[in-house]
């Protein structure tokens, strides 16, 4: 299956709810008319979430939306079976799949829509449903093309922002964050939070490297989706690894606390030490629920931008709904997608503390108002900063994920050059893709 996704991405060159209709005027996004072609005979479509989430779940965000607006279908969800892989549901015929829903990084990997061939191009179909792609966020649209066509219509959208701890900045008398920080600040407010006391060694700046790296500022592409290979001997890629993740973790203070993770995956501060641990002072992370800072005084701010790319934060990070090529309801399946790009919808889902796949500023400007964090600065820290142009993906990215993280302890702890780190992970990653290229 590894061998068939190359080719097809060398011949071709990665949680959302639902409030409402669209139809004739859906340019708009606020028409309730059933679309050109639409039968309101009962119809039933299969729905699988690569997510992984409970039936449940899909009812509570998804399913009774669609049954109130659309009595006339019925969803039959597939759940997503740990002990049987989508590709032997699939290719044994037992598995029906009209609507396939999932994010930007996970439709290339393997045993995903791509690999399995289940891709379909929507573009006469967006026509045939007057779907105005011109009110969607420019790069969610540009990063499903990447991929070879208009396979799916966003419905969500996320990126990355900082959060940080306010006792502990409170603690040191150091000031607090702000929006639009280029990443020198970040560093210098860094060495400032890095510092041991009391036996606790506290460290200023980390980042989920793996979300940062598939989401860089720089649009570096991961793996060059045409030759297949990876290459990370560019000043570019050098600018992106010492400036934002060497740099800001750096000094005695934090190779002491990197020793103390040293038989973690992660090597580096991570959500533990941030959430729980308490003892990182900035963190990055992809914007979601916030659950997981329950035990944290935290607030939060716009992703550091490059001082020579100001306002331009992480690429965009979209959830899709694809129509498959096999459906043979896809114009059933196109009316339930309507329901999730709708203005109604999508203003909805803003409030509740989604980030839109619009572009219309009266959804953004709802953010988060109907949630507990609303007093936060989460909608200046999500809308602050453009999104990066958007890369393409392939089913080989997280190697570089993998191997591009596991030098970065290497650096911080002075036991390797940037150039040398750099060549090693190249390497690595592209012995992986050759060795499961002929698989």
């Amino acid at each position: 299956m590894l061998k068939k996704s190359a080719i097809l991405l060398a011949a071709i060159s990665l949680s959302a709810s639902a409030l409402a209709a669209c139809g004739n005027n859906s340019q708009s996004g606020k028409g309730d008319a059933a679309g050109p072609g639409t039968s309101k005979e009962p119809v039933e479509l299969s729905v699988y979430n690569n997510a992984g989430i409970t039936e449940e779940q899909f009812k509570e965000k998804f399913g009774n939306y669609i049954a109130e607006k659309l009595p006339h279908v019925t969803i039959k969800f597939i759940p997503k079976d740990k002990s049987v892989s989508l590709t032997e549901m699939v290719s044994s015929g037992s598995t029906k799949i009209d609507i396939y829903m999932d994010s930007i990084g996970q439709i290339g990997l393997k045993s995903s829509l791509l690999d399995l061939g289940l891709q379909y191009d929507m573009s006469d179909l967006v026509k045939k449903h007057n779907v105005d792609l011109s009110r969607f966020e420019p790069t969610t649209i540009d990063a499903i093309k990447l991929m070879g066509g208009l396979y799916g219509l966003p419905i969500s959208n996320s990126t990355m922002v900082m959060y940080y701890n306010k006792d502990l900045f409170d603690k040191f008398g150091v000031p607090y964050p702000k929006d639009g920080m280029t990443w020198e600040e970040v560093t210098e407010l860094s060495k400032k939070m890095t510092r041991s006391e009391s036996g606790v060694q506290y460290v200023g700046y980390s980042t989920s490297i793996v979300h940062y790296l598939r989401m860089n500022p720089l649009s570096l592409v991961n793996v060059d989706p045409k030759s297949l290979k990876a290459n990370f001997e560019s000043d570019q890629w050098r600018q992106l690894v010492q400036t934002t993740l060497v740099d800001p973790m750096s000094g005695s203070g934090y190779k002491d606390k990197v020793k103390e993770l040293e038989k973690k995956w992660y090597k580096v501060p991570y959500v533990d030490e941030f959430s729980k641990n308490k003892d990182t002072a900035m963190f990055s992370y992809i914007y979601a629920d916030s659950a997981w800072l329950k035990d944290v005084n935290w607030d939060v701010v716009s992703m550091p931008a490059l001082k020579e790319k100001p306002k331009v934060g992480a690429q965009s990070y979209p959830s899709y709904m694809f129509i498959t090529s096999t459906s043979e309801k896809k114009d059933a399946a196109m009316e339930v997608i309507k329901l999730f790009i709708s203005d109604e919808y999508q203003t909805s889902f803003s409030k509740s503390g989604g980030i839109t796949s619009l572009k219309n500023e009266e959804i953004k400007k709802v953010f988060g108002q109907d949630t507990p964090d609303k007093t936060k600065n989460i909608k200046n820290a999500v809308f602050y900063n453009q999104f990066a142009p958007a890369t393409p993906k392939t089913p080989f990215d997280t190697h570089v994920e993998a191997d591009v993280r596991a030098q970065i302890p290497k650096l911080i702890m002075g036991d390797t050059d940037i150039n040398t780190a750099l060549r090693t992970a190249q390497e690595a990653v592209n012995k992986k893709i050759e060795t499961e290229s002929v698989k």
